[in-house]
């Protein structure tokens, strides 16, 4: 959700829905939105929408990326070229964390070209050491995320139909409503299935701002989702996020608030956003393990 958070069970054995599996599920974050920033369906509700511009804009979790980052809002225009909007070459991009508990700290995102998979996935971007995502471009020039991996536990999810990473075409003010499911398997042995959930996300175009980051000024588009997933009618997470895409560069900035309420046992308010420190075609090295 990139990024939106996906519900793994624990090691435990318990009839799902039962109160060892209720009590044993454990709630991890991954970058599915975080790197996401668009999420639809292979045949999404388009609506319009009224953009708000700012300083209504400029809400509570736009401000954890910090002063002075988003600017004024300029000319917008349809979504045209995502795989340059997006920054889809071979590379390297560092963020610096600006809020949630990892805040100060640099995480590295890569993109890199893979070998056509089972689900004709052709790309992978890894986010840090969370999570990896396989994508292939659509023939409108949309990028699509067929499935994802969470690595701290192992986990593969399976979109079906597919989430749009990003959207060729979207209007400025635009919107488009997705409703789809999400299987989660055990990445050690993908035949061997945990639960499956809903997704739903609310994806909408809210215009081009300036940006400002230690990588330098851009203008970039605004992407902003609101998510809602349910696991085994027993866990809720609802998620918001803002994501920044400058032509020719990719992500420049993304600010995310995520909910997470599991059976009455668990629950979770966090706040958390980046900044870009550095991307392909910047040539002065970042200390990739704490932001000065």
């Amino acid at each position: 959700m990139a990024g939106t958070s996906t519900l793994i069970p624990s090691r435990h054995p318990g009839a799902l829905g039962g109160p060892t599996a209720r009590s044993g599920i454990v709630l991890v974050y991954t970058a599915l939105t975080l790197a996401v920033g668009s999420v639809a369906g292979a045949s999404p509700t388009t609506v319009t929408v009224q953009v708000a511009s700012p300083p209504e804009e400029r809400t509570d979790l736009l401000r954890v990326l910090g002063d002075g980052v988003v600017g004024s809002s300029e000319q917008a225009v349809p979504l045209s070229g995502v795989s340059t909007l997006a920054g889809w070459e071979t590379g390297e991009w560092q963020y610096r964390i600006t809020a949630g508990p990892r805040r100060g700290q640099v995480e590295v995102e890569s993109v890199a070209p893979i070998g056509a998979s089972a689900r004709d996935e052709t790309w992978k971007r890894t986010i840090g050491r969370e999570s990896t995502l396989y994508l292939r471009e659509t023939g409108d020039g949309s990028l699509v995320l067929p499935s994802q991996i969470t690595h701290p536990h192992r986990a593969v999810v399976y979109f079906e139909p597919p989430l749009i990473y990003l959207m060729a075409g979207m209007a400025p003010g635009e919107a488009q409503r997705f409703e789809g499911r999400m299987d989660v398997h055990s990445a050690n042995n993908p035949a061997v299935k945990w639960y499956s959930g809903t997704i739903r996300a609310t994806t909408v175009y809210a215009g081009v701002y300036r940006i400002t980051t230690p990588a330098g000024a851009f203008q970039a588009s605004l992407i902003k989702t609101e998510y809602e997933i349910d696991i085994l009618s027993v866990v809720s997470v609802r998620d918001t996020l803002y994501t920044f895409y400058a032509p020719g560069v990719g992500k420049v900035a993304e600010a995310e608030h995520r909910r997470i309420t599991a059976a009455g046992v668990f629950r979770s308010d966090t706040k958390t956003g980046k900044v870009l420190l550095a991307y392909p075609a910047l040539s002065r090295p970042i200390d990739t393990q704490q932001a000065p």
